[in-house]
């Protein structure tokens, strides 16, 4: 008792002194938070003075500080705005000046200021380095970025030269070095007994370094060395993160409780002390001037004579000179003024320099406005550095400090894949894999010029050797993949690798040896070999798995890995010295090493442009030519490049190209890919675009004049088209098909398609039209033969010529008014006027079988099909006849001039006003204007000049091809509808309120749909179809029907032998009929106004039934075993299938049957009822026949082709009726009668209590939710708790219908968010919006400026609790005596000190248990404020997962994989593919570990551990993790695109290409590939923003 006598004696002694004496050693500590940095005195900790702050809703996150005491600078790094900032700091009150010093260090974790020689040393535990800068941010450099895993806190010992830092990775230690970074002086002095170092702090006076360990929570001293380690501090409960130290006095921040400790290391304390409670607290410094002390140091004179840095060492003469990032030392004392050898790097959103001057390898990002590069090359010239951008196709360059960045190449280019800069002639050359073309422009004026197009289908790599005068590029088509090599102008074309290559992607060059080097994705491997593909070898075949950009200098081969995400580099001949340059970084795409002292070379192109007025085009030959862009013609001098007024347009089978008249040497290929068989050409000088039609393709396309933008004008139902001609004043493109019989007009576009002639016209080939008179003029060949005209609307048609034998090449004289033409196997051209009157031979002698007349003019030019030649002669009388070129093959000519055609008519403005079509007619008199009519596309209706489209009309399908009939009408009977890539059609059917037509596609197994009607292209490019049943290896649909009125979609399937039901309008599966024992539904039809349905059932029992659409009130309507169609009239209630060689019919109750038609050479596949009459298919006779349904007469056969027909269908404009117009719809079938309806259920579901909704029995049990939708007869349950718990588990989502906005044990954010009442007002914001915390003082008073709740008994009780000192204002005055105060002070701490002190004489009486700390083991590492987390941790959850019940980590059948908490190791084992470690290893509570919930503005900022960022994302969910150390704030997808690990496969070059075996590329966006990343870009376009999440 005597001892504890004198500790209260001694407590009494202290609190007195302490009442009226000050001391000299209080010292000031400066602390922060993750939003404040604070200055207190320690010995009055409880009002603390702000020096900085953020706002809470600022995106700021202070993790540590250091300050320059004599400069009176503060400094600290901020993890959101991954910078490090400075402020001054003068006096209470008096801080200014905050500023931005360094930017990009990513995760800031520790800050030292060496206060000598004004340095900033600090860690990064996202790139795991320890860096240096001046205090003003200038001559950043990186001194270790080695066997570095998690760098923390960092100290350092100017006058030694030491610098010391702690790695809490998966090695845990604390090591020393030599301040300049001298990789000799680096020493481990701790690495046993530590697990979680944190807080590092230096005893300048006694050369002690102090330490803690967060998980092992003790505080240990040593010396500079690590010897002589003494524990100050053993194990207690808490985190301690920050420390320093003060004489005897440690001070240090504590994250559990949230608070600021101190203990003296020399007085009798022996357990801490609480100074002051903290939320959130972080770093921790004593601010004074003797942690600081004045030092001479060399770097002091003239920096040491360092140009850059001066850094202290520990060796002599201790001090070093260093350059910063991206400069070398030219000797001790100098760097160079730029970097001298650097990588280029085309890195998807952005372009990075990798300085190879640097032993690290630092990178940095250039400012620039990049979306998604993927080539990149370097002008050594002009030093610019030029790239390709998919997203915004277009080819870029600017300076290497990333100003002035400009467009170099910004029209005509799809996805350039490749660049390569010809820096000498000053040209730049692309490969463009969505042209799958060759292109070269120049640096200055962008003139541009194709030089490979042909036979190239997946051009990517690409590079050039000026000097030689190659280009060499790579091809990695699947069935073609080659590298090739041409002259700069692309003659003398080479394949000089195509055997044993996969995918080849990037290539380089080693000019000087005369060597190509490529890498190989497919096979993975890098090889090499001479320029003409000779001596061929192997360089590297281990460990490149995904090579993409390639390069090459001095002595190296440097490459790009997309799997390995890494740069990489190995000496060029032998493959040896292999070494990473950059690991981890994803997105790694084109790379270009460059030199900047190189030499630039030469070639004849270098002086004065190879005085070329355009391109100057190097040749090996050591010859060069100039080159024109499409639209110029060289002129005979060959420099010179002029723009003509008129040229020559041919097509010849394959190639569209152009000759010159004014120049008439000049030829030249226009470079359009994939003609097959170009008929006939035209241009609309509206556009300026070609048109031509492709009889091989069945197609009319058009393109500009230089070939790009290729379009497909009209492509279905086309037979043979032949000629075309464009009416440039109305707008439409009229062209005839002889095979079709027909002549047909369309808009530019292929819109609003008309026939316009297809009886009277028998076999039309060449047209053309006058559209300021309004006539068209074609010929006819067959028993015909003859040449026609007509109004432009087809009307008034009339021969004007007869002709001995096929006309050809028809064209018009505009100003003459005179018609030309040729006849087949005649060597002659005639002509006559535009009555056919006049006629005369124009030209006769030495023509063997001229084509393609045209007339520029006084002249027409021709082509001799046998000659090969092209002509002109004089149009009157035939002279002077001059060959200009030679051409084999040509099948069509055209003069394209500037000034045709100046006219106009009516149609010429606005479209005459017509809503579709505007078509010229011929003035009624002579003296009368040119006329016109508003026409309409097929079977559309005329109002005024508004077309309004059919009501009632068959639609019948080909196997890729949708036709509308209306058979009774004055147009065509058939009409195309605009639905593009049909293929493999079985079964079709026709939704009329939506305009949708749905089919199965049987190739796909799958059941889609599209629009219908007129539809409105973008860029040419129409609606794609949509699935409806998707794809899968389970269903086989065999027929569709449609209910419009329930919005319901039918469907049989052969695998299940079950009718289907799916909703419209969201694809939803519906559920299914019951399905009977033995059944076997295929054919199926409804009567919609019955709410009926009819099937065929191939069964054991074969035969028709009908039942209602819920698949009750079963009636067989006959029993037959060769129904092959089924059809319904609705109007009459009729039923009628086709049987053997018959067809029947009875009422839908199946009473009085009788039979339509029984002929024995018929067999029927098709039947319809429309307008009163049956239709039906007979295979035998090709035909499509009808007859009236009721009186059974008026049989006839339909003008029409009917050999391919497959399904044929009416569609007409369905009635009203009770379920369509019910207001409380029924949730699934509706059945009515004529007066009343119910509602019915799907098979395995029953009508609710309200009789309108449908539900599943309950069968899951009580403690079990039932799922609505059943799957395959399955009743889906799933875990009661999971019901309402705002994550959908249920295929349907039922578990989420109906739920409240929160439960009742939970509290509504503002913002809907819902959240757990114990979390509300538990001073942290768990709301992401904080309005959990907001209206929280309603008992107490908040301090207006720090938030602070304080209970209403610290109000006004004499100390200033809030950090204004609000709470002491207004308050009235006691009156008490100070010594009064005293005394109640003095008294209260003997009672505690009696208190504590029987406390602890009870506790050494008990027995001592031994002390188990799972308080740490549960403590959240999320946020620093663990204590408020510690309870729900500890306790069990509120909902107990199976997934976390099931002990050998195999999912139970209630699993659900984004319930369970993700792994968190660091451990490298753990990222196999295998699996993932089932525990944490080493991740402790930490400014780098904290989650979403502290920095909710940026969640995407949370980076925990550095081997999961291998793949860019946390480690995926298992089911040997819980919910300690959770990272659900990453919703996992819980279906991955593969199934194969946590790696899936790469993506495919294009989206066609479904075969395994394609290639890993740039191409697929809708990927998955390394997820959640964006695959790279694609040599196909695809929908804009997804591939990147």
């Amino acid at each position: 008792m005597f001892r504890y006598s004198y500790i209260l004696l001694s407590a009494v002694v202290c609190v007195i002194v302490t009442s009226f004496c000050q001391g000299n050693e209080t010292p000031l500590l400066l602390y922060s938070t993750v939003y404040e940095i604070r200055l207190v005195n320690s010995s009055r900790a409880y009002k603390p003075e702000i020096i900085f702050k953020n706002t809470k809703n600022s995106t700021s996150y202070i993790s540590t500080f250091d300050y320059h005491y004599a400069l009176r600078k503060i400094f600290w790094g901020d993890h959101e705005n991954e910078s490090i900032f400075s402020i001054n700091y003068y006096s209470k009150g008096n801080a200014s000046n905050k500023v931005e010093i360094i930017n990009d260090v990513i995760t800031p974790d520790g800050l030292a200021c060496d206060w000598i020689t004004n340095k900033l040393y600090w860690t990064d535990s996202e790139t795991n380095r320890i860096e240096v800068a001046t205090i003003e941010g200038k001559y950043r450099k990186v001194l270790f970025w080695t066997d570095i895993d998690q760098p923390r806190a960092i100290a350092l010992v100017p006058s030694a030269g030491f610098i010391f830092w702690t790695d809490w990775g998966e090695f845990p230690k604390i090591e020393r070095a030599s301040l300049d970074g001298n990789p000799i002086s680096r020493k481990v002095i701790v690495s046993d007994y530590i697990f979680w170092p944190n807080g590092l702090t230096i005893d300048l006076k006694t050369s002690c370094v102090y330490w803690t360990d967060g998980k092992l929570n003790f505080i240990k001293k040593m010396d500079y060395d690590g010897k002589n380690l003494v524990t100050v501090l053993a194990k207690r409960s808490g985190y301690p993160f920050a420390l320093t130290q003060f004489d005897t006095k440690l001070y240090w921040t504590d994250w559990d409780p949230g608070a600021i400790h101190y203990f003296d290391t020399a007085g009798q304390q022996k357990q801490p002390t609480e100074l002051l409670p903290v939320q959130n607290p972080m770093a921790i410094h004593v601010w004074d001037s003797r942690h600081q002390p004045n030092i001479s140091s060399p770097c002091q004179t003239n920096n040491g004579g360092c140009s850059h840095l001066c850094l202290l060492s520990q060796y002599p003469p201790k001090y070093t000179c260093a350059c910063p990032i991206g400069y070398k030392l030219m000797d001790n004392l100098t760097c160079y003024d730029k970097p001298q050898e650097l990588l280029l790097l085309a890195k998807r959103p952005e372009i990075r320099l990798i300085y190879l001057d640097s032993p690290e390898y630092s990178s940095s990002a250039l400012p620039l406005d990049v979306k998604y590069s993927i080539a990149v090359d370097f002008d050594p010239v002009e030093n610019y550095i030029y790239w390709s951008d998919d997203e915004v196709r277009k080819i870029q360059k600017a300076k290497l400090d990333g100003t002035d960045q400009q467009n170099v190449v910004w029209s005509d280019i799809e996805h350039p894949d490749g660049i390569a800069l010809d820096w000498i002639a000053r040209n730049i050359y692309w490969t463009d894999a969505g042209t799958d073309r060759i292109e070269v422009a120049t640096l200055v004026r962008g003139y541009r010029k194709v030089i490979i197009m042909d036979k190239l289908y997946d051009p990517r790599g690409i590079a050039v050797a000026p000097e030689l005068g190659w280009v060499f590029w790579s091809d990695w088509n699947e069935r073609e993949p080659k590298i090739e090599r041409s002259n700069l102008d692309g003659s003398e074309r080479l394949q000089i690798v195509t055997e044993g290559i996969g995918w080849p992607n990037g290539i380089t060059l080693d000019v000087k040896m005369r060597k190509i080097y490529w890498g190989d994705a497919k096979l993975d491997k890098i090889e090499y070999a001479n320029m003409d593909g000779t001596n061929r070898r192997e360089l590297i075949n281990d460990n490149v798995p995904h090579v993409f950009g390639f390069t090459l200098m001095n002595d190296y081969i440097y490459w790009t890995d997309w799997q390995r995400r890494a740069i990489d580099r190995a000496n060029k001949e032998t493959g040896s010295d292999r070494e990473v340059i950059v690991d981890q970084m994803e997105n790694v795409m084109g790379l270009r090493a460059i030199n900047l002292n190189a030499s630039i070379g030469w070639n004849l192109c270098k002086d004065n442009n190879g005085n070329c007025s355009q391109l100057c085009l190097y040749k090996h030959n050591q010859e060069r030519i100039c080159a024109c862009q499409i639209d110029h013609e060289l002129k005979k001098d060959g420099k010179t490049c002029v723009k003509p007024k008129a040229f020559l347009l041919y097509s010849k089978r394959t190639n569209i190209g152009r000759i010159g008249i004014e120049n008439e040497h000049y030829e030249i290929t226009i470079p359009i890919a994939g003609i097959k068989h170009a008929s006939a050409i035209d241009f609309d000088t509206n556009t300026m675009r070609i048109y031509w039609s492709d009889s091989k393709l069945r197609s009319i396309m058009r393109a500009f004049l230089n070939g790009s933008d290729i379009q497909k004008v009209i492509d279905l139902g086309l037979t043979s088209p032949e000629g075309i001609a464009v009416d440039w004043l109305g707008l439409n493109i009229y062209w005839t098909d002889p095979v079709s019989h027909r002549i047909e007009v369309s808009r530019l576009m292929g819109r609003s398609r008309r026939t316009l002639l297809w009886n009277e016209a028998y076999e039309p080939h060449s047209i053309v039209v006058d559209p300021e008179e309004g006539y068209i003029y074609w010929s006819e060949w067959g028993s015909t033969n003859s040449i026609k005209k007509a109004a432009m609307d087809g009307k008034n048609q009339s021969k004007l010529i007869s002709t001995d034998k096929p006309a050809n090449s028809l064209t018009l004289d505009y100003d003459k008014k005179r018609l030309y033409w040729t006849e087949r196997d005649t060597p002659a051209i005639m002509s006559s006027d535009l009555n056919g009157n006049d006629q005369k031979i124009i030209f006769k002698e030495n023509t063997f079988e001229p084509v393609g007349l045209t007339l520029y003019k006084d002249l027409i030019y021709w082509s001799d099909n046998k000659t090969g030649e092209v002509f002109r002669a004089n149009k009157t009388d035939g002279s002077n006849k001059v060959r200009i070129n030679k051409i084999e093959g040509v099948t069509d000519l055209l003069v394209h001039y500037q000034y045709k055609n100046r006219n106009t008519n009516q149609c010429a403005t606005s479209n005459g006003g017509c809503s579709h079509l505007c078509l010229a007619l011929p003035p009624k008199l002579d003296e009368e204007q040119t006329g016109y009519t508003c026409a309409c596309p097929n079977h559309y209706t005329l109002n005024q000049k508004e077309c309004i489209p059919p009501i009632n009309f068959m639609i019948f399908s080909l196997r890729n091809l949708i036709v509308r009939l209306v058979p009774d009408t004055s147009d065509c009977p058939e009409a195309v509808l605009p639905i593009q890539g049909l293929k493999a059609v079985k079964a079709i059917d026709y939704d009329q309120r939506t305009n949708y037509l749905y089919w199965i596609d049987s190739k796909s197994r799958s059941i889609k749909k599209s629009e219908a009607t007129e539809q409105k292209m973008e860029s040419g490019k129409p609606k794609t179809d949509m699935n409806i049943v998707s794809s899968h290896k389970e269903i086989q649909p065999f027929d569709i029907a449609l209910d419009p009125v329930g919005r319901l979609l039918f469907w049989t399937c052969e695998i299940n032998d079950v009718i289907n039901v799916t909703y419209l309008e969201n694809q939803n599966s519906f559920g299914n009929l019951e399905k009977r024992e033995k059944e076997k539904p295929r054919l199926i039809a409804l009567h919609v106004d019955k709410r009926l349905l009819f099937y065929t059932d191939v069964g054991k029992t074969p035969q028709l039934v009908r039942v209602r659409l819920d698949g009750s009130h079963r009636i067989v309507i006959t029993k037959a075993s060769n129904i092959t169609a089924i059809a319904v009239d609705t109007e009459n209630d009729l039923i009628v299938w086709a049987q053997g060689h018959g067809i029947y019919i009875s009422n839908i109750d199946g009473e009085n049957q009788h039979v339509v038609l029984n002929e024995s050479n018929s067999i029927i596949t098709q039947l319809t009822v429309h307008l009163g009459f049956l239709y039906w298919i007979d295979k035998e006779l090709d035909q499509l026949q009808r007859i009236e349904i009721l009186s059974g007469k008026s049989r006839s056969t339909l003008p029409i082709q009917a050999t391919h027909i497959l399904d044929l269908i009416s569609v007409k404009n369905y009635t009203e009726n009770l379920c369509s117009k019910v207001t409380h719809k029924c949730s699934h079938f509706c059945i009515h009668n004529s007066t009343s309806l119910i509602c019915a259920c799907p098979h395995g579901k029953i009508l609710n209590d309200d009789k309108r909704t449908c539900v599943v029995p309950p069968h899951c049990g009580d403690d079990r939710f039932t799922c609505n939708m059943p799957e395959k007869d399955k009743t889906e349950c799933i875990p009661i708790a999971w019901k309402c718990d705002r994550q959908k588990d249920c295929g349907d989502g039922s578990d989420e219908a109906d739920c409240p906005k929160c439960l009742p044990d939970q509290f509504r954010c503002l913002n809907g968010q819902c959240i757990d009442k114990k979390n509300y007002c538990d001073n942290y914001p768990h709301c992401s919006d904080r309005s959990d915390e907001k209206n929280c003082c309603e008992n107490g008073y908040q301090c207006p400026q720090t938030e602070v709740c304080l209970p209403s008994s610290l109000v006004c009780d004499g100390n200033e609790n809030c950090a204004d000192g609000s709470d002491e204002k207004d308050c009235k005055a006691s009156g008490k005596p100070v010594a009064y105060t005293v005394i109640l002070s003095v008294l209260a701490c003997i009672f505690v000190f009696v208190i504590v002190s029987i406390l602890l004489f009870r506790k050494r009486l008990l027995p001592r248990d031994e002390e188990v700390n799972d308080q740490m083991e549960s403590l959240n590492p999320m946020h620093p404020n663990a204590t408020g987390n510690l309870k729900y941790r500890k306790g069990i959850p509120d909902i107990v997962r199976m997934s976390m019940l099931n002990d050998s980590g195999c999912p139970s059948s209630f699993d659900r994989r984004h319930v369970t908490g993700a792994s968190s190791s660091s451990n490298t084992n753990g990222s196999s593919v295998t699996g993932y470690p089932c525990e944490t290893l080493n991740p402790p509570p930490s400014p780098a570990t904290t989650a979403a919930s502290t920095r909710g503005s940026s969640p995407s900022r949370y980076r925990p551990y550095r081997h999961y960022r291998s793949i860019n994302q946390p480690p995926p969910p298992t089911p040997c993790t819980t919910d300690i150390n959770d990272e659900s704030d990453y919703n996992y997808p819980s279906r991955g695109r593969y199934d194969g690990g946590p790696f899936p496969p790469p993506p495919t070059p294009r989206s066609v290409c479904h075969q395994e075996s394609c290639p890993p590329s740039p191409s697929s966006r809708s990927s998955t590939y390394f997820s959640p990343l964006p695959p790279p870009p694609s040599p196909v376009a695809s929908p804009k923003g997804g591939y990147d999440s």
